[in-house]
């Protein structure tokens, strides 16, 4: 492979757009530091990176990706065959990478990340590591015995410091440029026609649906859960499209149901309220933009880690957490919970101003900036 003449940086990692997201952030404000810089994405074959990738590298020419890691739920998959499986993908990054002496390779977590960091390692590269959640990823974990540094995002947990075996930086969690302008606006004051936003992030997003569509159903002795003014959007992922629209419209509301929401900062401009997956750059990004929320964070998620962020939300008083311990599989509780909150805060128009204060005070819209030029001081001092 022909050498280039320009810097490069290597992202490696992937699997949701939680994932990504921060690191095409990092990416942006990288590129404003160093104009003539390359980016390689080492990602996973998930549909996910593929989408968003590949409309990143559309939008721009120095963006590449290739993906090293197979797809979640791979057939075949077990502990005996898993380390041939990773030796292989390993290898793959070790191909990519040899002859191009990238400035740093940054994990960006999950699985998909292990195979690009340890080639990182094998060829001598700086590694540093990105983590936005407050109890950092076993990724992560395991990684840090071999990185320069972790960038975090949310404040990490004071238990799970210790778990991280190279120095810590916080920078903050990464979010889009027209997510994080969102903060300078002067705009606290709420939109003039009240709207719901519903948000299920790239996993989880059908549980998030029926459990919106169940806490909409009224209870038939105190009247509708949202006053009648209110609208409603609602990101359904595209498998649960057609399933939402038929839900609403058995309640008898007109709503707006898209797969998928593309322009987010005018979603959360115009946005009241959110429902939303508690994962870690949804937060920052609420907090970018002042919008008080309820949490129903991921069951599944690795290490409880979105329960643990939106605790960290609620308990500055920027959210309200909903109790989805057991709501997939039965999700009566988590419903009559949420149904509550949302007769409630609908009507009171004193709290939701309290939550966006709060929320405001926990945003970091120079995270990206803060940590790129972390990135680029470490690969200076490594290099």
């Amino acid at each position: 492979m022909k050498k280039s003449t320009r810097p490069l940086f290597v992202f490696a990692g992937g699997g949701s757009g939680g994932h990504l997201y921060p690191a095409l952030a990092v990416a942006a404000e990288l590129q404003l530091l160093v104009s003539d810089a390359e980016f390689l994405f080492l990602c996973s074959a998930r549909e996910v990176d593929l989408r968003i990738l590949s409309h990143a590298a559309a939008q721009n020419p120095r963006i590449s990706w290739f993906a090293v890691a197979g797809s979640r739920g791979a057939s075949g998959i077990t502990r005996v065959t898993e380390p041939l499986r990773l030796g292989l993908e390993c290898l793959r990054a070790i191909v990519r990478l040899r002859g191009r002496h990238p400035v740093a390779v940054l994990g960006i977590g999950a699985r998909a990340s292990v195979a690009g960091c340890l080639a990182a390692r094998i060829l001598g590269l700086p590694l540093i590591l990105l983590e936005s959640n407050v109890f950092p990823g076993a990724a992560t974990r395991c990684l840090s015995r071999l990185a320069v540094a972790c960038l975090t995002g949310l404040p990490v947990e004071a238990a799970a410091v210790g778990g991280l075996r190279c120095p810590v930086l916080q920078t903050g969690v990464p979010v889009r440029g027209v997510i994080s302008a969102l903060h300078g606006e002067l705009y606290l004051a709420e939109p003039a026609r009240p709207r719901l936003l519903v948000l299920g992030g790239s996993q989880g997003a059908q549980s998030v649906n029926q459990l919106v569509l169940d806490a909409l159903t009224s209870d038939g002795i105190t009247g509708p859960v949202l006053p009648d003014d209110w609208e409603i959007v609602h990101q359904s992922g595209e498998s649960g499209l057609e399933r939402v629209r038929e839900g609403y419209l058995r309640l008898g509301l007109s709503v707006r149901v898209e797969s998928y929401l593309g322009d987010m900062s005018s979603e959360l401009r115009a946005a009241t309220l959110v429902v939303s997956r508690a994962g870690a750059v949804t937060l920052a990004e609420l907090a970018c933009g002042r919008r008080p929320a309820l949490l129903l964070p991921l069951s599944t998620a690795a290490g409880n880690h979105q329960w643990r962020n939106a605790r960290y939300f609620a308990s500055a008083g920027a959210g309200e957490l909903v109790d989805t311990g057991a709501a997939d599989i039965s999700k009566t509780g988590a419903a009559v919970q949420l149904r509550g909150l949302l007769r409630d805060l609908s009507r009171d128009a004193d709290r939701r101003q309290r939550m966006s204060v709060a929320a405001a005070r926990l945003a970091v819209p120079d995270a990206a900036t803060s940590a790129a030029a972390a990135v680029l001081e470490i690969a200076m001092r490594q290099g």
